[in-house]
């Protein structure tokens, strides 16, 4: 397990408080009941100097780039191990550095499966100021070198799960809306779409907890009026999870300072914990 705390992509703190804030709810000690045994390889160190602004086209640029090239060569040291990874972010762009060390030590056999209420693909553009947050996925996928190395992946090793709605333009990621993913069986759904992944693949999964309903978890960094229940979150992830090609996890977009009495950290940890059994 490994703490990220940063909100480089973000415009608001909130999110650089979650890895402690989700250690001192329990999540080691949770997971230990369920029968895993845990090493807490502690937090990432993050430069000192990271710029914020709110300047066209990426809000804190240079920031995001100088946060991948350290988070980067830490987590292909995290992942290159034969045990299961936990990272806890930190804000959802830190997908573009984690996707590139997945990618760096799997090659063609690397794939990428994203829990998101959204599609976090925004174009830059120089008339507004976006976070690097909501572009993860453009970098990774249409950048070409411009604004970080070039990333390896390629749309057809994408998965994205539970977005709120089709977005007008995929990037050719393979999309199960969230009403799709709750029409039936949910078990059902997420187990026909992991057989749509080849059996050799070695599977990243990003689960940004904005993809459930506020009611279910009011701390997420932007708390949204579509999603899932906890008991639908739970189901979900205890699915992926329960896959053996799944190789790491990192989780997203949990805001501590939206968490002032540290019950939804608990209700986080519990449902983390009851779906990562799955892999005792």
């Amino acid at each position: 397990m490994a703490g990220i705390p940063h909100f480089t992509g973000a415009y608001v703190s909130g999110t650089e408080l979650a890895p402690d804030a989700i250690r001192t709810a329990g999540l080691i000690e949770q997971l230990q009941q369920h029968g895993l045994d845990v090493q807490d390889v502690g937090n990432l160190l993050l430069p000192d100097n990271l710029p914020r602004h709110n300047i066209p086209p990426v809000r804190n640029w240079p920031a995001p780039r100088m946060f991948w090239d350290c988070l980067q060569k830490n987590a292909q040291e995290w992942l290159d191990a034969d045990e299961f990874v936990l990272m806890l972010g930190g804000d959802c762009s830190l997908i573009v550095a984690t996707a590139q060390a997945h990618q760096a030590l799997y090659q063609e056999k690397a794939y990428l499966l994203v829990i998101d209420g959204h599609l976090d693909a925004v174009v830059p553009s120089a008339s507004r100021c976006i976070g690097a947050a909501g572009m993860g996925l453009w970098f990774l996928l249409q950048d070409h070198g411009q604004w970080i190395e070039p990333s390896g992946w390629d749309a057809e090793r994408i998965r994205l799960v539970g977005c709120q709605q089709m977005p007008g333009e995929t990037f050719g990621v393979d999309v199960m809306t969230l009403a799709r993913l709750t029409e039936g069986s949910i078990v059902d759904r997420v187990s026909h779409m992991l057989q749509s992944i080849p059996p050799d693949a070695k599977i990243l999964v990003h689960f940004d907890v904005d993809v459930m309903h506020k009611d279910a978890m009011p701390a997420a960094y932007s708390p949204s009026e579509i999603g899932l229940s906890l008991s639908e979150a739970e189901e979900l992830l205890a699915t992926v999870l329960r896959d053996s090609r799944v190789t790491s996890m990192e989780v997203t977009e949990f805001s501590g300072a939206r968490d002032t009495t540290g019950e939804y950290a608990q209700r986080l940890v519990e449902l983390l914990a009851r779906a990562l059994s799955a892999r005792a």
